[in-house]
């Protein structure tokens, strides 16, 4: 088409719609000022001797400023630009005198504001080859540059194109790093998920195991019960050693800090462990610091007491006749620390010596025919070594093939300025109370969407001595609520419709004169940030599943506490 414009107007380049690309991949069209940008068109204004410089970008229609210095405008027509005939030449393009310059005596920029005359512009050129605009200098009369101004002018130019090239590596490399959190945010909520599909079954298995026990069974049947048992544990365990292995390799798994006495805790992991070990004919020792009664530090108890617990369990396993030490002693100490020295030390199947370097990595066991015949993930040593390393401790393991293995923890625990009176270790086999049918009048609802689980808890109440009515969704509680009064809720936090979190929020929250329940999570979602969420939500105890008949009795217990608050209106 004939150009009828009194200006001349560059000819496009064939490669135009690239060029245009090229531009936007940066991302900056439109962005707000930045100061880098700015010093730079006030270093070429200095350096050049004109009142006007300007970072200038070209896309399709109009010329926008990235920086600007001597002019009030952002951006112009890209056809009335004289930058425009800067992006074909890909040079430095220089006019001293637009009043002399066919292509710009009609141009409006100088028959008008801001009155151009003098006119050079550095190409901004990209590392692939495109002009995306200039860095240019402006003058309101006629001027001239020396060499060492263009060099300079140039130099600036080249120092555009290399930070608008570092902050789209920078953006890009941010991309990469949000998108690698995501993927491991992804597969945290996978296992997560899993997790919480595996435990609601076993859930149900384990408590309707209970439920069989507290009838008249044969020894046969008990004999069943208990395989039974023993499976659905093995099962709960594997899906730990997946779940907290995952948290550990995403960053997440959680610590804390708090005051505790480490004997106690080693002595409650003891007398579990021995009764394991009677069950197979294996001795087990404990041996203690002399005079040591008690020790009170401050670490983080539940990873601790999930670490030596692996480590038993990895020694009962593998031993099938002598036994088993666990042995504490003292390697250094001052008023505000203590340093110290665990073993685990068994009389098992040993291990190789050249396999020992590869034992704390994941998915690791001795041996094919060890993981045939004993089982496993091969996961539990490698989340010993991710906790070790979270809690600054030392793992290592001494080992003789067919004659036993020796795993040392050396560590160092700040002590307790506080220490709490030491609770007694509980027999494993102490009775605990079941009966409840005082309290029979108890207006009790469960929200569970699970059949299994409903019939399950609502059977275990039973047992205690005590009615119940079930809901299958938030929503469903939230109405029954409206309708009856509630003195205690088991709520099941995974549920469709209405979570029981977002329930928990409403049941607290709601303006109403009528009585808030006790809520319990009743829940396989277990880890201490879903039990931090439930506190932030309201609810007022927890109970993870799978549990026992005894834990909902402990549950019911730590209610009846506070039985008259929580009727109260």
């Amino acid at each position: 088409m004939e150009n009828k414009r009194p200006h001349a107007v560059a000819s496009l380049a064939a490669n135009e719609a690239e060029r245009v690309q090229a531009l936007a991949r940066y991302k900056i069209l439109d962005t707000p000022a930045e100061e880098k940008y700015d010093q730079i068109v006030k270093a070429a204004s200095l350096i050049c001797g004109t009142p006007i410089a300007l970072i200038s970008l070209l896309d399709s229609k109009r010329q926008w400023f990235k920086a600007k210095i001597g002019l009030d405008v952002d951006e112009t027509e890209k056809e009335i630009s004289f930058c425009q005939f800067a992006l074909s030449e890909r040079k430095l393009l220089i006019i001293e005198d637009a009043d002399k310059d066919s292509r710009f005596q009609s141009n409006p920029l100088v028959t008008g504001p801001p009155f151009i005359r003098f006119y050079a512009g550095a190409p901004l050129n990209t590392p692939d080859g495109f002009t995306i605009g200039t860095l240019c200098v402006i003058d309101n009369k006629p001027n001239h540059l020396e060499p060492h101004q263009i060099e300079a002018l140039q130099a600036l130019a080249n120092s555009v194109i290399s930070y608008m090239e570092l902050e789209e590596k920078s953006k890009k490399l941010i991309q990469l790093q949000v998108a690698a959190i995501e993927l491991e945010k992804a597969k945290e909520q996978f296992f997560v998920n899993m997790n919480h599909e595996f435990r609601t079954p076993v859930h149900g298995i384990l408590g309707m195991v209970d439920l069989l026990r507290q009838t008249e069974t044969t020894n046969v049947q008990n004999q069943y019960l208990d395989s039974l048992t023993d499976s659905a544990d093995h099962l709960i365990r594997l899906i730990n050693d997946v779940i907290d292995f995952s948290k550990a390799e995403s960053g997440s798994l959680h610590f804390s800090s708090m005051e505790f006495d480490l004997i106690s805790l080693i002595e409650k992991l003891s007398i579990d462990a021995s009764d394991e070990a009677f069950k197979k004919g294996l001795a087990f020792k404990t041996i203690l610091p002399p005079a040591t009664n008690s020790l009170f530090v401050l670490s983080d108890p539940i990873r601790i007491r999930q670490l030596l617990s692996n480590l038993i369990s990895n020694s009962l396993k593998f031993t099938e006749k002598g036994g088993i030490t666990i042995e504490l002693s003292i390697s250094s100490e001052t008023d505000q620390k203590i340093g110290l020295s665990l073993s685990v030390r068994d009389t098992g199947i040993g291990i190789d010596s050249h396999r020992i370097p590869a034992l704390f990595q994941a998915f690791s066991q001795a041996d094919i025919s060890s993981s045939r015949k004993y089982g496993g993930t091969g996961l539990g040593l490698a989340i010993c070594k991710r906790i070790c390393e979270k809690l600054g401790w030392n793992i290592r393991v001494e080992s003789e093939y067919k004659v036993g293995s020796n795993f040392i923890l050396d560590f160092e625990l700040e002590r307790a300025q506080t220490p709490v009176e030491k609770a007694q270790p509980i027999k494993s086999n102490a009775k605990v109370n079941l009966d409840f049918s005082d309290y029979s009048s108890l207006k009790i609802l469960i929200a569970e969407d699970n059949p299994v689980n409903q019939k399950l808890i609502q059977k275990m109440l039973e047992r205690l001595g005590l009615r119940s009515s079930v809901v299958s969704n938030g929503l469903d509680a939230l109405a029954f609520w409206e309708e009856q009064e509630v003195d205690l809720l088991f709520l099941d936090i995974q549920m469709p419709e209405l979570s029981g979190i977002e329930t928990a929020r409403i049941l607290k929250k709601k303006p109403s004169s009528r009585k808030i329940p006790w809520i319990v999570a009743a829940t396989a979602h277990d880890s201490p940030e879903d039990k931090l969420a439930c506190s932030e939500a309201g609810i007022d105890d927890y109970l993870g599943k799978p549990f026992r008949i005894e834990d909902l009795a402990e549950k019911v217990r730590e209610f009846l506490k506070n039985f008259p608050s929580s009727l109260a209106s």
